[in-house]
């Protein structure tokens, strides 16, 4: 019942009524939502996407791990997102897309690039070996996202990582090097008096 209430606002592109509609769905609904993220509807798709991120389970991550790649840059951003949400819910099932989230740093869209950083910092230490791997990239700007998104997990495993940035070449690396190596209080320089 309330999902074809959502593709009725979707069809009549009442973003307001989906996004309040959205918010009213439940577990319950997953196999539903599964099978509408699957079609190749991009407005129906994207709400399924969004909808899952809320109330999706480890079930969701084959079908969002697709929106990946998809030509549509929302639906990335939104696939991106979603499987942050997901992490948090289900890491033994999500974590496997980490790598593919990873990739998306080098996104020729800025939103795409920037929402999979956000959820690369969501993911925690479990992504710390995979923005790592980016940090060896020759691309400018999905160093800065990876660095962004070691600044925001904020762990020693991430600081590991910061640290030899401090040298980097690129500013905005060396920027959220430091800022994140000063939020966890790893900057300051402890003198002994004799």
């Amino acid at each position: 019942m309330m999902i074809s209430r959502l593709r009725a606002a979707i069809d009549a592109q009442d973003d307001e009524l989906a996004e309040k509609l959205v918010h009213r769905l439940t577990a319950e609904d997953e196999d539903e939502l599964i099978q509408l993220a699957a079609k190749d509807e991009a407005d129906c798709c994207w709400w399924a996407v969004r909808a899952l991120a809320l109330v999706g389970s480890g079930k969701a991550v084959d079908v969002i791990s697709r929106k990946l790649t998809d030509e549509d840059s929302a639906l990335r951003s939104a696939g991106a997102l979603a499987l942050a949400h997901l992490y948090e819910r289900a890491p033994e099932a999500a974590r496997p897309a980490i790598p593919a989230l990873a990739a998306m740093l080098t996104d020729a869209d800025g939103l795409v690039r920037q929402s999979a950083a956000d959820a690369l910092a969501r993911c925690g230490d479990d992504a710390v070996a995979a923005l790592g791997a980016v940090l060896d990239s020759l691309h400018d700007g999905a160093r800065a996202r990876a660095a962004y998104a070691l600044r925001k997990i904020g762990t020693q495993n991430a600081a590991a990582l910061l640290y030899p940035l401090l040298d980097d070449p690129n500013h905005l690396v060396r920027s959220y090097a430091y800022d994140g190596l000063d939020d966890m209080g790893l900057t300051q320089n402890i003198i002994i008096a004799p």
